[in-house]
């Protein structure tokens, strides 16, 4: 990829496998295959080498496209319109990781706009996609913050409602924490159902509040489902 950008370790840390950030990010981990398969077609979400045969192979990077991905998949397009789209604001802006970069939180309204008149004109007249893919852009402002070199940097979990989530590479291992006391939501879950302890005992240990906890416990009790 002749793309300029310096690779740190929100590109290259490979933190979750796609059964874990189908957890946290609420996307099915088929859909996040899918979205990283690349036998056929270049892939709309990145990934790197796991380190262990069935190692984490997602970096923050990933996670990050994987939240706009679902966005725009939500407004309706295909996933054929959304690869094509993706291709084609690779192409215009030679960014790799376009996705992954303030410039969808500043204008992609228009970026995603123009690419998806142009993959999908039937699409955008039928339905309002300039509005549609304007609110992709909230949403990715609501939950997305950038870094001084204008990629993403932290990431807020949109299933834990009720508890302020995030990954930020800088914290946890790259793990999902609380964005004020950086305590791991893995940390709470091996407590509740590992350890057997109570919401209020482990809320009380940690300083949480109860809502939080059970919050986190929600989107946990997933991991065996």
């Amino acid at each position: 990829m002749a793309d300029g950008v310096q690779r740190d370790q929100r590109f290259t840390a490979p933190l979750l496998t796609a059964q874990a950030a189908g957890v946290h990010l609420g996307i099915p981990a088929n859909t996040l295959k899918q979205w990283i398969a690349s036998d056929r077609e270049r892939s709309v979400m990145h990934s790197v080498s796991p380190r262990t045969p069935r190692g984490p192979r997602l970096p923050f990077i990933a996670l990050a496209e994987a939240q706009i991905l679902r966005e725009l998949r939500n407004t309706g397009l295909s996933m054929q319109e959304i690869r094509a789209g993706v291709e084609r604001l690779r192409q215009e802006t030679g960014n790799e990781y376009v996705l992954a970069t303030n410039t969808i939180a500043s204008d992609g309204g228009d970026l995603l706009y123009n690419a998806a008149t142009r993959v999908a004109p039937e699409w955008v007249r039928a339905r309002d996609g300039q509005q549609a893919l304007r609110q992709v852009v909230e949403t990715v402002i609501r939950f997305v913050s950038y870094a001084p070199d204008g990629f993403a940097s932290r990431i807020t979990l949109r299933p834990y409602e009720g508890a302020d989530i995030i990954v930020d590479p800088r914290f946890g291992f790259g793990q999902p924490v609380f964005a004020a006391s950086k305590v791991p939501v893995e940390t709470v879950a091996d407590l509740f159902y590992g350890g057997r302890e109570s919401v209020e005992d482990i809320a009380d240990e940690y300083g949480l509040g109860t809502a939080e906890v059970e919050a986190v416990l929600r989107v946990m009790a997933r991991r065996a489902a």
